[in-house]
């Protein structure tokens, strides 16, 4: 009877161990292996979007600060020049044509003109039968004849004046400013060197000869 109790009691004593041992590996299964912990890591995925700023307010108001200069500074006004209404200088007048020293020349004469200090030079021009007006000649008064009639009238040379062809000849005036001048018109014709000049009546014409629709009795056009 001792003995069975003596061996439920050492039963009892061995199923507490089991029990306490069980409770302390907690880790380990239940046949007695050891638990494996795995620990899996998901991939990471990033992606980009564009960057788009929205403006969250108006912009700020630009102030403008108007420093005023000291008391002592020095005046920096500019004052510009008045406007100075030049007129143009006086056109050459009382035209008339001279016969010249040179081959193919004339000279147109003038009157002299007021204030000569003012003139910085004469131009002429020419205008051959009826053809477009070109620039002939440009003199400084210096090299203008200024000692016709005791000083009272001028004279240029027109150059390059083909012989007995009706011309025009012209002559303008510039002040020292650049300003041309208008002008006057006078007729001409080259006869020859040193020869006077002439008009165009002081030549006479052959003829014209008709070519077509005239009366050939008469050797005048027909009407």
């Amino acid at each position: 009877m001792r003995s069975l109790r003596l061996g439920a009691a050492m039963l009892a004593l061995a199923l507490v161990a089991a029990a306490c041992s069980d409770d302390e590996t907690p880790n380990e299964a239940a046949n007695g292996d050891p638990v494996s912990t795995t620990t899996t890591r998901a991939a990471s995925t990033t992606t980009t979007q564009p960057l788009v700023t929205t403006p969250t307010s108006e912009p700020p108001e630009t102030t403008t600060t108007t420093v005023a200069p000291p008391e002592d500074a020095a005046d920096t006004t500019t004052t510009l020049a008045p406007t100075v209404s030049v007129a143009a200088p006086p056109p050459p007048g009382n035209l008339r044509c001279v016969g010249g020293n040179g081959d193919n020349e004339l000279l147109v004469e003038f009157d002299a003109l007021p204030n000569p200090a003012e003139i910085s030079r004469i131009r002429t021009y020419l205008q051959i039968d009826g053809e477009p007006i070109l620039t002939n000649g440009e003199f400084t008064v210096d090299q203008v004849d200024t000692t016709r009639d005791g000083g009272a009238r001028w004279a240029a040379p027109v150059r390059r004046v083909p012989a007995n062809v009706p011309v025009k000849l012209y002559a303008t005036s510039f002040n020292q400013l650049g300003q041309e001048s208008g002008w006057y018109s006078v007729d001409g014709l080259y006869t020859g060197a040193g020869a006077p000049c002439g008009t165009a009546a002081d030549i006479v014409l052959p003829p014209p000869t008709c070519t077509a629709g005239c009366d050939e009795e008469e050797g005048e056009p027909g009407t």
